[in-house]
């Protein structure tokens, strides 16, 4: 579980989303039994963050999936 140190600033951040956006974040919540929305929303960050080191590293991802591998475009 991710967690801000109390002693860090934060700042509040308001976001205006559709209900289908809110919908997904409020389930990955319940299905990650993450703490907040504000956790799903840092992880979500944190993997984007990696994907797009990755790529401008040129890196490529790939996928396996029942003896399946497929190749992801990142980003």
């Amino acid at each position: 579980m991710v967690r801000v140190a109390k002693n860090l600033p934060t700042r509040r951040l308001n976001v205006e989303m559709s209900k289908d956006a809110r919908a997904r974040l409020e389930r990955l919540r319940d299905e990650t039994d993450a703490g907040s929305l504000a956790e799903v929303i840092g992880r979500a960050l944190a993997v984007y963050d990696f994907l797009w080191k990755e790529k401008t590293a040129g890196s490529s991802l790939t996928v396996k999936r029942g003896g399946i591998e497929k190749e992801v475009v990142l980003l």
